[in-house]
């Protein structure tokens, strides 16, 4: 290193105190022990904080969730750059916490509120499209807290599209002088970009394709500095355990909501969800042979509605093996309008059967989105050999062999979606 500074000192002038201060920070950056050793005491003192510590299995479900935190941390704190953007997978089946929707695709790209940024791609077949800008530093780096939504850009509504579905919009703080194309304000509090592709019918719908430049920049790319690189190797062990410290916070908070075996519709716009949708938030707490029946009206118009399972730690259950969630396109409806859904680990052989998928407790999730009602769905825990009783008579009998194939076919669709 020091031959490549006495090198740089020749070429550019430089003078000798500058090769002095470059050499002592280049000296003073922390090696690989350093950065792996604030990992080591993470695991316990998260397990630690779980509503059973005790619990070998949940223990390890937590170990896992911070592996999964680590390794999204690479895209978080090396990947992404508001210099160089580019919309990377936030949520999927790799990445399912904090209540991952697998009607989604998500993708995120980080923003500064000076910069000049152009998103253009196609729109694709999905039913819904939404860019979401979004403000604080927590969902980008894990610092501070999560900050409100800022505004919603439907590509359906926002933006003029081509007869192939092709579309370009420039994002900034101010319309560029000149420009007569789609342009979208960008608020002076935005810190990154959601891209939520909400399918209904997975094995049909075609997502769309998006890219995002920053044009007020040169298109060439810099080579990362040491100093770079080693910011976001050091701020690893904090993003790991904030995200990890946000989502026993939201499950406790649920929790003592008292909304174990019961849902409510909450607006979470503040915390970054979708300001035109209504979460509904629940958890469940069943014994092997007990299930927990929902029932919920369906609003006379809505554009768009879920729900799914999720485990203590957010984490959506495996939406590529079980069937843990339904939307207007898979739920059946009965006679009377209403949805009804059972939540069990045995399968009842019901159509609208959400897997507990062997988890004694666990999260309940659904969305509301851009409807004319925000009902909460009424729960009651029953015995799983009793579920019939709190149906309609004719709910129809689905035998061992129609849910391998609902199986088999929700698989494929899932490996069809652009997931990464």
């Amino acid at each position: 290193m020091k031959k490549i500074l006495l090198l740089a000192s020749a070429l550019f002038g430089l003078s000798a105190s500058t090769i002095a201060l470059a050499e002592e920070k280049l000296d003073s950056l922390a090696t690989w022990p350093d950065y792996m050793q604030q990992l080591v005491p993470l695991g316990d003192r998260m397990a630690d904080l779980l509503h059973d510590p005790k619990d070998p299995q949940l223990r390890q479900e937590m170990y896992r969730f911070l592996h999964e935190m680590m390794s999204q941390g690479y895209f978080a704190l090396q990947y992404q750059d508001t210099r160089y953007p580019d919309f990377w997978p936030m949520f999927n089946q790799a990445y399912p916490y904090f209540f991952a929707n697998p009607d989604d695709a998500y993708y995120q790209a980080v923003v500064e509120d000076s910069g000049v940024y152009k998103i253009s791609g196609f729109r694709g077949t999905t039913r819904i499209v939404d860019f979401e800008i979004g403000s604080g530093l927590f969902v980008p780096y894990a610092k501070g807290k999560l900050g409100p939504t800022l505004k919603h850009y439907d590509l359906d509504h926002d933006v003029h599209l081509g007869k192939d579905g092709s579309f370009q919009v420039i994002l900034s703080a101010e319309r560029p002088k000149g420009y007569k194309g789609d342009w979208w304000k960008l608020d002076a509090n935005a810190t990154f970009i959601w891209v939520r592709q909400i399918s209904y019918d997975w094995a049909k719908e075609v997502d769309g394709r998006f890219a995002i430049e920053r044009v007020d920049l040169p298109a060439i790319k810099p080579r990362d500095s040491a100093a770079r690189i080693a910011e976001g190797m050091q701020h690893l062990p904090k993003w790991t355990e904030s995200w990890a410290q946000a989502v026993l916070k939201w499950v406790g908070r649920l929790r003592d909501q008292g909304l174990v075996n019961k849902v409510e519709a909450h607006d979470l716009s503040a915390t970054g969800g979708i300001s035109n949708q209504r979460y509904i938030e629940g958890m469940w707490d069943l014994q092997p042979d007990e299930a927990l029946v929902l029932e919920t009206e369906i609003p006379k118009q809505c554009r768009y509605w879920m729900f799914q399972l999720n485990d203590e730690l957010t984490n959506t259950l495996d939406w590529n093996n079980r069937q843990i969630t339904l939307n207007g396109h898979t739920a059946r409806l009965d006679k009377d309008g209403k949805f009804r859904a059972v939540i069990s680990s045995r399968d009842p052989g019901v159509p609208n059967w959400l897997d507990a998928s062997g988890y004694q407790r666990g999260l309940i999730t659904g969305r509301w989105k851009e409807c004319s009602s925000y009902p909460d769905p009424k729960a009651t825990k029953v015995n799983v050999a009793d579920v019939r009783k709190y149906l309609p008579a004719d709910t129809p009998v689905v035998t061992a062999e129609a849910r391998d194939a609902t199986i088999r076919a929700r698989r494929k669709a899932t490996q069809l979606r652009r997931r990464w």
